[in-house]
């Protein structure tokens, strides 16, 4: 009798064979031959050992392990739950129950009968344990727990094969047969829900076609984001980079000043709002700029269209210029927008520049970002910020970078202190009021979502005369960058307070700054300020004796107020319209007051007509908003509270055609583009 033994244990043991195992010296007779392997206590490993000693024509397999505090039914169930009905699937197939073709109408469904084999289980009895015995793949199995002494294992291979001989007439070869019946069924039929299914098989057959469809409509989505849009964007930015630089010995040559205006011509009988292009070396970023004049607050045309005009909800090839720079190219600050493409297309790449921290080498090899312009040739741009910043006041208070004009220079250069306090990299690049900057932004990932976080790149237009060369060996990490809330509420630690450009011109804190500061004008920014530090009042100096009193008088007059007058608390509120950019209404409050809501009309836009519904309430705190009813006219205010106007949307129905006579000519005038 050939017999295994596979000794299962939870670690194994280096030592070629240990005491444990010196025990199944029993089973060796004249007439056995006994392998014993020690394995690792799995049941995917124990089958493959199972499969293994199959193909080798054991006559035994004896399986030993711990019983781990079960006991030994319990041990043998949870061990072989799943590889018993593996070993019954081995040994036999069922039936091909296949009709092909259609069914004709009125035909019956056929049924086969046919039998199944089941393994069946034998306990054997060894004294104080039990063993389990059945049929693997043809190949006797039997189960015991590594606790049973040497008597109970000298017998146990007679034992089981005279449980299996006086078993054999009710259980050959140690399975019992099962009737089973099987309807022969066309393709149509196996997979979709028919009225002779059971209920059973209907709700699985239900599951199945939806977990279909929805794979593939994912996997649908998936080419089309990853494969499918970005060879079509690929496609058309090829075909307009090849007309900007025709005639060029290549795309480097952008950098000079050699585009001609046969190039600008062309571009412009492409689109008309194409005012420029953008380019920035070691990265994809080599697009044309698009400024629709018509842009607001409510849309921006090439958000979700390319140059092209062609719309779509998923991302375009298009850097668009922010609305609120209104002189176009010409802008104290041109805000650029690019999407962050899941294909490294668009401003995809500014993250390159840092996610968490500044990246030196990348800013060394690109600190330059290259204008081009119909009318002002190609200009260079030097890199003085790279910082990230949340467009959503959950995630902190909100430093409004999208500053298009200023008021004045002491505006404009507080706007560039904010903007270098907050760079990931202190670039060795100096800036005055006289400068002209861009900004370019793209949604960035490391805080919430695409939705409420930015990456954005600011640089300041070469001077006349000025080398456009930037001293990348003086750039240095700033460790003390000033992040949103979000950030400390992350990594810990606290948020430095932000002062104003005339503070810290007055202390001398300005080393970028190169220019003849007048500190005339306001330099408040639209939601950023901070109010400037006032000098300490000096006062002559007075008696001892004075003194003493009224500094007394003062903290009895303090502790009297503190215990008489309670603390009153202020709350901002802003009642916001059609422009959810500037509010109807900005006031603060004391906690408890009523505000009035005010009356707000409907509009008409792009063709459809805006009608006020309710108003829409977040405060600071909550997540969800709270939505008022119709006829709330009045609110109390408890908290910060931010209050927008809904309004539903309906298209304007276009107007029936007159029974005029048509012209008989053309018109002379070209139909406008609808921007």
């Amino acid at each position: 009798m050939k017999i295994l033994v596979l000794s299962l244990t939870k670690k194994l043991k280096k030592t070629d064979k240990t005491e444990y195992l010196k025990k199944f010296d029993v089973l060796k007779t004249a007439d056995n031959t006994v392998d014993v392997v020690e394995g690792f206590d799995n049941s995917y490993l124990l089958e493959r050992k199972l499969i293994k000693a199959a193909k080798n024509n054991y006559d035994l397999i004896l399986v030993s392990s711990p019983l781990n505090g079960k006991n030994e039914e319990t041990a043998f169930r949870s061990k072989f739950a799943f590889i018993i009905p593996n070993g019954e699937r081995k040994i036999q197939k069922s039936p091909k129950a296949k009709k092909k073709g259609r069914r004709k109408k009125g035909e019956e469904i056929e049924t086969i009968t046919y039998n199944r084999r089941k393994t069946h289980v034998f306990p054997v009895d060894c004294g104080d344990t039990t063993a389990y015995a059945f049929s693997y793949i043809k190949t006797k199995v039997v189960y015991i727990n590594s606790d049973a002494d040497e008597e109970a294992l000298k017998d146990l291979p007679e034992m089981v094969f005279e449980t299996f001989t006086a078993n054999s007439e009710a259980y050959p070869d140690g399975y019992s047969l099962q009737e089973k019946s099987a309807r022969v069924l066309t393709f149509f039929e196996r997979h979709f829900p028919i009225r002779s299914d059971p209920k059973s098989e209907k709700v699985r057959k239900t599951v199945m076609l939806t977990a279909m469809c929805a794979f593939i409509v994912a996997a649908y989505l998936f080419v089309q984001n990853i494969y499918l849009i970005p060879m079509h964007n690929n496609a058309i930015i090829s075909d307009i980079q090849t007309i900007f630089y025709e005639g060029q010995n290549g795309k480097n040559s952008a950098g000079s000043n050699t585009i001609t205006k046969k190039n600008w011509k062309k571009l412009k009988k492409i689109n008309k709002d194409i005012v420029g292009w953008v380019k920035i070396n070691n990265t994809k970023i080599d697009y044309p700029v698009l400024w629709c004049k018509s842009d607001n607050a409510q849309e921006q045309y090439y958000l979700w269209r390319n140059y092209k005009r062609e719309y779509y909800q998923g991302g375009t090839t298009s850097i668009f210029m922010d609305w609120r720079s209104k002189k176009g190219m010409d802008s104290k600050n041109v805000i650029l927008h690019g999407h962050h493409m899941e294909d490294g297309s668009m401003f995809a790449d500014l993250l390159k520049y840092g996610a968490y921290s500044g990246n030196m080498k990348f800013y060394k090899k690109s600190p330059v970002v290259r204008i081009s312009t119909p009318k002002g040739g190609t200009q260079t741009y030097k890199i003085f910020s790279v910082f990230k910043s949340n467009v959503d006041e959950s995630l902190g208070s909100y430093f409004d970078f999208y500053c298009g004009k200023f008021k004045n220079d002491s505006q404009f250069l507080n706007y560039v202190y904010n903007l270098r306090i907050r760079s990931m990299i202190n670039c060795p690049v100096n800036v005055n009021e006289d400068d002209q900057i861009l900004s370019l932004v793209t949604c960035s990932y490391e805080f919430g979502n695409g939705n409420n976080f930015r990456t954005i790149v600011v640089a300041r237009k070469c001077r006349k005369g000025e080398s456009e060369e930037v001293d990348t060996s003086q750039a240095t990490l700033n460790k003390k960058a000033v992040w949103p809330q979000c950030y400390y509420s992350r990594f810990g630690g606290k948020r430095p307070t932000v002062s104003t450009f005339r503070n810290e011109y007055k202390k001398g804190r300005v080393p970028w700054y190169d220019g003849t500061y007048k500190g005339k004008g306001s330099e408040q920014l639209p939601t950023s300020y901070t109010a400037p530090t006032q000098p300490k009042e000096t006062k002559a100096p007075k008696s001892s004796t004075a003194s003493k009193t009224q500094s007394k008088a003062k903290s009895k007059a303090k502790t009297k107020s503190k215990v008489s007058k309670p603390k009153t608390k202020y709350y901002t509120i802003r009642i916001f319209g059609s422009d959810t950019k500037k509010p109807l209404l900005k006031k603060k409050v004391k906690s408890g007051t009523e505000i009035k809501l005010p009356k707000i009309n409907n509009y008409s836009k792009n063709g459809y007509n805006y009608t006020f519904k309710k108003w829409k309430v977040r405060i600071s705190g909550k997540k969800k908003p709270k939505y008022l009813k119709t006829s709330a006219k009045k609110i109390k205010v408890t908290a910060n509270t931010k209050i927008l106007a809904v309004f539903s949307k309906k298209k304007i129905a276009p107007p029936k055609p007159t029974s005029k006579p048509t012209p008989t000519t053309a018109p002379t005038e070209s139909p406008k583009d609808d921007n």
